[in-house]
């Protein structure tokens, strides 16, 4: 007859056991409350650890096993997650168990020692013993509760040991990366000095332009401040100011001229020579004359567009001068008395 073999290892927690009577562990299963999360069904055998299955709640609730632990092997279950799992298989017959013991003496060790192992556990776990139910017998399987951090403890060690073993002064050739990182140190202070004489051209670049942008309304204030329309018509644009003397009414003033209609044509001009002569404000020329020219200065240069009420009027001056003509002037005052 066959015992039932059956342990329920719950989260947080490990159970260590010398096995007394070799037993077939066939099944694991969630247990009937379970929490969606993956439980991974561990067990440690000589102080080396191995998986021997994940379940999953909803997915993978069970997983048939096909494990046979001999007499005197010392075992540890545990399961990580936060869900229980139910172990179930049975007990060997004492033939079955010699041909499992044979098969795995080479792999565990010596038997003799086990047996005084075993003796040594069960001295100290008489207080942690589980009752588990078999069909034919009652058996009592000695698993010792423990926390699950000093289960960690050989893997540590191990791992501690491994990391001995390997050469790291060998494959961490520090002084070999130096140059490297000089050159990308290099690189680096190249980039950001480039980059320093960019923003400072920008910077330049920047203040020439607002040099030009504050500039620019100076220079266009003289040609707004100096084209004047009267109320009569006259538009009086100062090309060139001078700078000496001021022409007023009364004064005798010498003229250089050029005369143009409104199409471009010339009709009359004083450029060389001996400069036209006139007294300003009494009626020599014509008025627009009379009032254009008030307040030039010596050397200076005006445009003037006389409309015909202050020209020749409806009569013209014929041939050169029809009637109603718009003049246009381009004078210079060269002398002052």
């Amino acid at each position: 007859m066959l015992g039932f073999w059956g342990l329920t290892v719950l989260p947080e927690k490990t159970y260590s056991q010398v096995v007394e009577n070799s037993f077939k562990l066939s099944m694991a299963a969630l247990d009937e409350d379970t929490k969606p999360c993956r439980s991974s069904v561990r067990v440690t055998v000589d102080k080396k650890t191995f998986i021997l299955c994940s379940l999953i709640a909803g997915k993978v609730e069970q997983q048939t096993l096909d494990l046979v632990f001999t007499e005197g092997e010392s075992i540890t279950f545990s399961v990580s997650g936060e869900n229980a799992v139910h172990l179930s298989g049975n007990y060997l017959p004492e033939d079955e168990e010699m041909d499992y013991d044979s098969d795995e003496e080479d792999m565990y060790g010596d038997e003799d020692e086990e047996d005084m192992d075993e003796d040594e556990d069960e001295e100290e776990d008489d207080e942690n013993e589980e009752v588990i139910v078999t069909k034919g017998a009652k058996r009592i399987a000695k698993f010792e509760e423990e926390p699950t951090k000093k289960q960690a403890v050989p893997e540590k060690k191990q791992k501690v040991s491994e990391e001995k073993a390997v050469p790291v002064k060998k494959d961490a050739p520090a002084k070999k990366e130096t140059p490297a990182k000089k050159d990308a140190a290099k690189k680096e202070e190249a980039t950001k000095k480039d980059a320093a004489k960019k923003e400072g051209a920008d910077k330049k670049d920047a203040a020439k332009k607002d040099a030009a942008k504050k500039d620019a309304p100076k220079k266009e204030e003289p040609k707004k401040d100096n084209k004047k329309v009267l109320a009569n018509g006259l538009i009086i644009e100062d090309v060139k100011v001078g700078t000496g003397q001021a022409a007023k009414s009364g004064k005798k003033i010498g003229m250089r001229y050029i005369g143009r209609l409104t199409n471009g044509k010339v009709f009359d001009k004083n450029t060389n020579g001996a400069p036209f002569n006139f007294n300003l404000g009494r009626g020599e020329v014509i008025k627009g004359w009379d009032l254009g020219i008030q307040g030039m200065q010596l050397g200076g240069e005006r445009r003037l567009t006389i409309p015909p009420a202050l020209a020749y009027g409806s009569q013209g001056a014929p041939p050169d001068i029809p009637r109603n003509a718009t003049l246009v002037f381009e004078v210079k005052l060269v002398t002052l008395k």
